[in-house]
């Protein structure tokens, strides 16, 4: 069967429009089928119950919020972990606040590149380094100087492959806290 085509109507009347206005063209009526009528039915009711309107949107969810976290979890216990030092070491205080308040700058570098406030977990968080223990042998300086060294060498390889995975939003940042980390290890 030929598809419906176009054909001219029929010829202008004399004193009409005709002679200035162009041919119209119209087309047969197109006959549907049942199963035509059925088929946009469904789809008319396809569409009114996925309209969206009463909907609730679905959370939009960070994708580097998990590795976001621990970063601040890891940045916050090597804070905690100068604190301690320094309180029960006294000595190193020359050495160590310079590196501590660059610890500082890290986290609140973190803390700003993330608009809304996110807590801080514990230590214990996946990724972060274990607090220094308290133990009696810490208040001897090089114990823990080396005890630090560790916390930074793992800090600065964990925010090394944070980095790798994650986004371009988070990776630069991640990736520079790691080199200081690095840099943090070997000045001690």
């Amino acid at each position: 069967m030929e598809p419906h085509a176009p054909r001219p109507s029929s010829p202008p009347r004399e004193g009409g429009l005709g002679h200035v206005l162009p041919r119209v063209w119209h087309c047969d009526p197109v006959l549907l089928t049942r199963r035509d009528v059925l088929a946009a039915a469904g789809l008319g009711l396809t569409a009114a119950c996925t309209s969206g309107a009463h909907l609730t949107p679905t959370p939009v969810v960070d994708p580097d919020g998990a590795l976001h976290t621990a970063a601040l979890a890891r940045e916050a216990a090597l804070l905690a972990a100068y604190d301690d030092v320094l309180t029960t070491t006294p000595s190193l205080a020359a050495r160590l606040s310079a590196v501590r308040a660059e610890h500082a700058e890290h986290l609140a570098a973190l803390q700003a590149l993330r608009p809304t406030p996110s807590p801080v977990r514990s230590p214990s968080t996946p990724g972060a380094p274990s607090p220094v223990p308290r133990t009696s042998d810490r208040t001897d300086p090089a114990t823990a100087v080396l005890r630090l060294t560790s916390l930074e060498r793992t800090s600065a390889a964990t925010h090394a492959s944070a980095a790798a995975a994650a986004s371009r939003r988070l990776a630069p940042l991640l990736a520079s806290l790691a080199a200081s980390e690095s840099s943090h290890a070997a000045v001690l």
